[in-house]
Parts: C-alpha cells; structure tokens; sequence
C-alpha cells in the first residue's frame, strides 16, 4: 500500500489538470467544433497508453473484464467527455466548474445505493462543507442558468457519468493494473466517440494555429492521460467517494489559473472556499 500522502498528492495532481481543462478546452473551441476537440482529445491519449503499457510489458486484461470494460468506457470517455464538451460548449467554462462540483453527490449516492460504503456523519458532513466552499469561491451568481440552461443540464448529466463510472471502476481497477485497466477503458471509449467528431477534426485541424495545438497537446497529456491514469492508480487505493470529493479542489485552482491568464485576482471568498475544501477533504478521508 502506498502512503496516505501520495495518494492524495496524485489525487491533487489529477484536480489540477482537470481543472485546466476547462481553459484549455475553450481555447481549442476558438478554432475547432465541439466534438472535434473529444475526437481528437481521445484516440490519441489511448495510443500514449498503448506505448506506456507496451514499454511496461504489461496490457492483458482476462476476456471476462473485455465487457466491463467497454461499459465503463461508455460512462467515463463517451458519455463523459462528449456531455462535458457540449455543455462546456454552451455555458461557461466557471459555470462548468461550479456544476462539476455535482459528481461526490452523485458517486456518494451510488456506492450507498450499490452498498459499497457506508453513509457516515462525518463523510455527509465533509461533502457538504466542500460543497460549500465551492459555492464560496465561485459564487452563488454563477449558479443561475439563464440562456447557458441545456449546457448546464449537458454538464449534470456528466457529472452523473462520470460518478458512476467512478464508483463501478473501482472493483476492476482493484483487481488488475489500474494503468492496464485505463489503457482499454480510453481504446473502447475512442472508438465510441470518433464517429461523432471525426468529419469536423478532419476539416478543421489543418487550418488550426499553433496555440490551438499547445491546447490541445495539453488536453491529451495532462488533462487526459494524467488524469484518467493517476484516478485509475487512485481508486485502487482510496474510496470513490475520497477520489470524487477531490473535485472540489477545482474552483480555487480554476481561480488561480484566470489569475494567470486572464488577469483576475482571486478574492476573500475565493481564500475562504479553499480552506473550506481543504477541510471538507480531510473530514470524507477521516470519516473511511
């Protein structure tokens, strides 16, 4: 077993990348159609997996996994990044963050339904304080639908998604190499999503600038490959509910990022989130 702090460095470290995505993704969508961006997001991340399992020698999976596979490849690649990215496509990239702060309620939800884990005072209580840091340091005001309404639903319906996912993986990633298992549940999931944006990347990715395809390099490294990888390491040794409660991580980081990048400066309430999730996560990681 790894130590408790690792774990939650690479947990971090996933938050971080996820959080970027949001960013990233707009920028790409300056130059590219919505599921263009998964189109060329996906297969590409699936082949850097193919070459790290074939340099570690390790990529058989049993044929009885082949169908669990495919099917967390629906909910954590197909249905995920193509939810994400069309709701991310009609509402803002804060709005998306905000609602992607849905997934721990959902992935809760589930394990307690699927009784995989228990509901605890303190692991409710954490998910709520985290909750409500994330409220503190986006906004109530970003919350509000308005004309951005169906790609708030597109994001929900996401997060719901990727939840499951989350919750469903975690007895196969327990069970075999949590790379091994990434490295098929991203190959499924890019023959899922090429037939919904494979025309319009075929179209559009020659006339691309070379900004756009730092993005996009960005999007399939860091955003993709890293994430799904070190959560797929993660849930083999740390509840759903923890891994997913790390989402909240995202809204202070988001800020930092529009700091950087579009000259915002983050504020008391954005201060005061942080150290509200920050809280949130250590009370759901006491409450295992």
């Amino acid at each position: 077993m790894p130590s408790r702090l690792r774990v939650h460095l690479a947990l971090l470290a996933v938050q971080v990348a996820f959080a970027s995505l949001s960013i990233a993704g707009k920028r790409v969508m300056e130059e590219l159609p919505p599921f263009a961006v998964v189109a060329l997001r996906t297969p590409p991340a699936a082949i850097v997996l193919w070459l790290i399992a074939f340099a570690r020698r390790r990529w058989r999976i049993p044929l009885r996994d082949v169908a669990a596979l495919a099917g967390l490849a629906v909910l954590g690649i197909a249905g995920n990044q193509l939810l994400f990215i069309a709701g991310l496509s009609r509402t803002t990239a804060t709005t998306a963050v905000v609602l992607g702060t849905t997934i721990p309620v959902f992935t809760v939800g589930i394990a307690i339904l699927a009784r995989r884990e228990r509901a605890t005072v303190l692991r409710v209580a954490g998910v709520g304080l985290a909750f409500g840091g994330a409220v503190v340091t986006i906004g109530g005001g970003a919350l509000a639908g308005g004309s951005h309404l169906t790609g708030d639903l597109l994001i929900v319906a996401n997060s719901l998604s990727y939840a499951l996912y989350l919750v469903l993986s975690r007895p196969v990633v327990t069970r075999h190499d949590p790379l091994v298992v990434i490295t098929w549940v991203m190959t499924f999931g890019a023959v899922m999503v090429l037939p919904f944006g494979a025309a319009d990347a075929a179209a559009h990715a020659p006339s691309m600038s070379a900004g756009g395809w730092m993005a996009m390099a960005w999007i399939v490294g860091a955003a993709t490959v890293g994430t799904y990888a070190l959560n797929a390491w993660a849930l083999r040794h740390a509840p759903s509910s923890l891994v997913a409660t790390y989402i909240y991580v995202q809204p202070p980081v988001a800020a930092v990022m529009a700091a950087i990048y579009l000259g915002e400066r983050p504020g008391p309430g954005t201060l005061a989130g942080a150290a509200m999730i920050a809280v949130g996560i250590w009370t759901v990681s006491r409450s295992r």
